[in-house]
């Protein structure tokens, strides 16, 4: 473990309101049609907590790397955003949902400031630790995280080449 820092959540609330996070930010919304709620849940804030933990980076880590990297991150963010993650093969051949067993999109809710903190974790790890990615998508229990983690590195493959 790094300084008392890692994991602080006024850090975290701190960051998330500052100046290059704010700038990332507004970048994002000018490329994609999303909406953001500014009010984060506490809860939120203690998985991202979390998020940075089981990632063991601090805030100033993420800090110092969006200062450093902005164009690259906001390729890398567009680009994430736009990939299908979806698990085509979830289902055994035969045994498909149907149409209606299928899940339905109800109301699509604004994404949460915070939203880029995973991302900057993930760019993070692939750009500075890339062999620690694996075991951190298993410690924040992503599903299939060996998959994932190809998906991501392929994301990140096409950024860093533009």
């Amino acid at each position: 473990m790094k300084k008392q820092t890692l994991g602080n959540m006024d850090e975290i609330n701190r960051f998330i309101n500052g100046k290059s996070y704010e700038f990332l930010l507004r970048n994002i919304l000018q490329k994609r049609n999303i909406e953001i709620e500014s009010n984060i849940p506490f809860v939120l804030l203690d998985y991202d907590k979390e998020q940075l933990k089981a990632a063991q980076i601090e805030v100033e880590d993420l800090e110092t790397l969006l200062i450093s990297n902005m164009t690259e991150i906001v390729s890398f963010v567009e680009r994430k955003m736009s990939y299908d993650f979806e698990d085509e093969e979830e289902y055994p051949k035969g045994e498909e949902l149907s149409d209606d067993e299928k899940p339905k999109l109800i109301t699509e809710l604004p994404y949460y400031k915070n939203f880029l903190v995973a991302f900057l974790i993930e760019y993070y790890l692939l750009k500075e630790h890339p062999t620690t990615l694996c075991g951190y998508l298993k410690r924040i229990h992503i599903a299939n995280a060996t998959k994932y983690k190809r998906e991501l590195k392929a994301i990140w493959q096409d950024v860093i080449k533009t």
